[in-house]
């Protein structure tokens, strides 16, 4: 997913091996000096409830584009671009929101 602002931001989409076509997605968003990664701990409660995990790395950390992490106020727009591409994908029901630390505040 690209940004304006800060380039590349790299995500991941988790989804049961037997899914619906379209189904709801919950958008993990990391805390401060995270990644990813972290959506680890979110997985198994929603995919057994067959919700669709997306979690990505914002500007400034782990593999995606960004010099440094402003603590939510830029990395609202790496949300919006998420927020965004979810919604023209054809497989998105509804988008839920998943925050830890900064994520949360994002």
């Amino acid at each position: 997913v690209s940004t304006q602002s800060t380039g590349t931001i790299h995500c991941s989409q988790y989804y049961r091996l037997r899914h619906r076509k379209k189904m709801p997605v919950v958008i993990y968003c990391h805390g401060n000096s995270g990644c990813r990664l972290d959506a680890q701990e979110a997985l198994n409660h929603l995919l057994n409830m067959e919700i669709s995990v997306v979690c990505f790395d914002f500007s400034g950390s782990g593999n995606s584009d960004g010099e440094y992490v402003s603590l939510g106020f830029f990395e609202q727009d790496d949300l919006e671009a998420v927020v965004e591409y979810l919604r023209k994908n054809d497989q998105t029901t509804r988008i839920g929101l998943w925050g830890r630390s900064m994520g949360a505040a994002t």
